[in-house]
């Protein structure tokens, strides 16, 4: 069986959806005195010390952080990859090219995603500022 690109893509898309499966599931937690007494979600966070529910604005900041930093490994896979066909080039000036434009690609995807990590970061403090009518100016963090 020959391997092509296409076979490599899939196998690189899989895992990567894999671990994102893997690395966004949370581990259960049950208790057994909250199996007769279930009344309501502040009550049941309450009993796993955790007062109120979880804020929507950092449950969303946390889901676009980890999207953003899968991104980011991408990009580096895909710089990685660029200097190894640049390295195993063996002076044949086409496999050259094509790896230094995968290279530039990779760098232009990376400032990318930074760009986007920053842009997100800065509106949820904005908002969580807002929100909360913070007065001072210091760095509020909400995750």
């Amino acid at each position: 069986m020959k391997i092509t690109k296409k076979h490599i893509l899939a196998s690189l898309i899989l895992t990567l959806v894999s671990a994102a499966i893997i690395m966004t599931s949370l581990p259960v937690q049950a208790d057994n005195s909250l199996v007769n007494s279930q009344v309501g979600m502040k009550e049941i966070g309450t009993a796993f010390g955790n007062s109120t529910p979880a804020d929507i604005r950092a449950t969303l900041a946390q889901i676009i952080n980890v999207v953003l930093g899968f991104l980011g490994v991408i990009f580096l896979i895909l710089a990685v990859y660029a200097g190894f066909m640049y390295m195993t080039a063996a002076g044949n000036e086409e496999k050259t090219k094509s790896a230094l434009d995968m290279l530039r690609n990779a760098i232009i995807g990376l400032v990318i995603v930074l760009a986007a990590w920053a842009i997100t970061r800065f509106t949820v403090i904005v908002m969580s500022r807002t929100v909360n009518n913070a007065v001072d100016y210091r760095l509020y963090t909400p995750y």
